[in-house]
């Protein structure tokens, strides 16, 4: 079997959707040990696999590199998987380029922004979106989902039935850390405790901005006066004020990237992992705290219930929410939260869900 993956995803850091395109693939390579895999891509990536099996289409157009991300998918992508004669597509950000009929097309949503909350995504982003989302649902064979709060806004809004969840997984290297490795990492990142943790990218939909203003209000009232906020988490856009916020304090420290085998000590030396979304189409971070055993604050919306499970304190995404949150989180006990390990979603299981859209 010939399997194309449209491979925008794996482009850069991998972070949220590309974390999740990447380990699945890695998933897929065990299940279809036969098969042939070509990733399509404008820019030089990462493969997720290192194997004569899988095959990186880069685009030699000259201004490939420089058009815009859909917009390459939607006019460049088709010409290159015309020549490999795919048997099925996996549109894994969504979109789908122009294929043959012969092609069976996948296509993975992972969340509406762009109707539940259009104000926080680029004008490219949000176009992007609007011009194709409807069309390239009603052109795929199969839809799925990374949450059931998804799959219910996809039916409610565009009366279409996804055929599978496919839940995110995380890492293994999440887990509780030892006393001694999270004394080493802080001390690597000149870190100390106490600290509240957010991890996320800096963009208008992750409200962390908001979360910077009321940590700091909170601290000019005494009530946080020796806690640090970290974040972890690559800039985004419209983060010029965040950007602007954060140079007349020290107490936020911005670490920017962190790699997960860093990033698991880090959670689990924090008091607290307060993640404050509009909204989210799952919320992988949640799942990583909780999985090292960390208290956590998030917002209240289906989809991050998902990932936080009962043990999470939910509230209102506003200053009053978050404020509120964080101090039932300090208030109550000094225990770690503590999950079955073994009852969280995994990447096998999701591959085998995601494989059974592709025979």
């Amino acid at each position: 079997m010939r399997i194309g993956i449209d491979g925008r995803a794996l482009q850069g850091s991998r972070t949220g959707v590309g974390r999740y395109v990447y380990e699945l693939c890695r998933e897929l390579d065990l299940i279809f040990p036969s098969s042939q895999f070509f990733v399509y891509s404008s820019v030089p990536l990462e493969m997720p696999i290192s194997s004569a099996r899988w095959i990186l289409r880069l685009d030699h157009f000259p201004l490939a590199k420089h058009m815009k991300s859909v917009l390459w998918l939607k006019y460049r992508c088709g010409l290159l998987c015309e020549k490999d004669n795919l048997d099925v597509f996996w549109g894994a950000a969504t979109f789908l380029p122009r294929l043959p009929r012969t092609v069976r097309k996948v296509i993975t949503v992972y969340d509406l922004t762009f109707k539940i909350v259009p104000e926080t995504m680029s004008v490219t982003h949000r176009w992007a979106f609007r011009l194709f989302f409807k069309k390239d649902v009603a052109r795929a064979d199969v839809v799925t989902v990374i949450s059931k709060g998804s799959y219910e806004r996809l039916f409610n809004i565009f009366g279409r039935a996804a055929y599978a969840i496919v839940y995110p997984a995380i890492d293994a290297s999440f887990r509780p850390q030892s006393e001694t490795l999270v004394q080493k990492v802080l001390l690597q990142h000149g870190l100390s405790r106490p600290y509240l943790l957010a991890v996320a990218t800096w963009e208008p939909r992750k409200n962390i901005e908001l979360l910077i203003h009321t940590f700091l209000a909170m601290k000019k009232r005494g009530l946080l006066s020796e806690y640090k906020l970290v974040l972890v988490g690559g800039r985004g856009w419209k983060d010029r004020q965040m950007t602007a916020l954060l140079s007349g304090t020290n107490a936020v420290i911005p670490l920017g990237y962190v790699a997960d085998e860093q990033l698991a000590p880090i959670y689990s030396g924090a008091e607290v992992f307060v993640f404050p979304s509009i909204y989210e189409g799952f919320g992988i971070p949640v799942l990583e705290a909780r999985a090292c055993g960390t208290k956590v604050v998030t917002s209240d919306i289906p989809e991050l219930r998902e990932a936080g499970g009962s043990d999470t304190i939910y509230v209102q995404p506003t200053a009053d929410g978050i404020r509120e949150g964080l101090l039932t989180a300090l208030s109550g006990s000094k225990s770690k939260n503590m999950i079955d390990i073994e009852g969280l979603p995994s990447w096998k299981k999701g591959a085998e869900i995601l494989a059974s859209t592709i025979k």
